[in-house]
C-alpha cells in the first residue's frame, strides 16, 4: 500500500522534482539523487504526506530543503573557497543574484530560514503569497524574511558579512 502510494506520487510529480532539483543544483546526476532521496524520505514520512491534491506542494518543499542543505554542505566539505566576488557596481539585487557563482556563495552563508524563501522568491520567481503557501508560513514571515536578506546582502556587499 504505502510501496504504491509513493509510486503514484512518483509518477505525478517525478518530473517536476527532477526538474527542480536540477535547477537549484546545476547538475543532472545530482538532481537524480536528489529526486531519489526525496521520494525516499516521503516513504519514510508518508503518514505526514498530504493527498495527491496538495501532494506536489508537499514534495517540492521536501525537495527545496534538502537541495538547499546539499549546498550547504557542499561549503562545509574542506574545499578551500576562492574569495567571493565583489558586487557590480551599480547593479540591484535581482542582478547580483542572476550570477550562479556569487548567489551560491551568498547563499551558503545566509541561515537556513532565509535559503528558501530567498530561492522561491528571486530565483523561481514566486510572488510573496505564493512562497507563503509553498512553504507554509504567513505571508508576513516571507516579508520579514526577504527584509532581513535585503540586509544581509547589503553588509555582505560592503565585505561585513562573516
Amino acid at each position: 500500500m504505502t510501496a504504491d502510494r509513493v509510486a503514484q506520487l512518483y509518477r505525478l510529480y517525478g518530473p517536476s522534482i527532477y526538474a527542480r532539483c536540477q535547477r537549484v543544483l546545476g547538475d543532472g546526476a545530482a538532481a537524480e539523487d536528489a529526486t531519489q532521496e526525496t521520494f525516499m524520505r516521503v516513504l519514510r514520512q508518508l503518514e505526514k504526506a498530504p493527498d495527491t491534491r496538495t501532494g506536489l506542494r508537499y514534495i517540492y518543499r521536501v525537495a527545496t530543503h534538502y537541495c538547499l542543505n546539499q549546498l550547504r554542505n557542499a561549503r562545509l566539505r574542506p574545499e578551500p573557497l576562492a574569495e567571493l566576488p565583489d558586487l557590480p557596481t551599480g547593479a540591484n539585487l535581482e542582478h547580483a543574484l542572476l550570477d550562479r557563482d556569487f548567489t551560491v556563495r551568498l547563499m551558503a552563508r545566509v541561515p537556513e530560514k532565509l535559503r528558501a524563501i530567498v530561492w522561491l522568491h528571486y530565483v523561481d520567481g514566486l510572488d510573496q503569497g505564493e512562497v507563503a503557501r509553498t512553504l507554509d508560513v504567513s505571508r508576513r514571515t516571507v516579508v520579514n524574511r526577504l527584509a532581513d536578506f535585503h540586509e544581509r546582502v547589503e553588509r555582505f556587499s560592503r565585505k561585513d558579512l562573516a
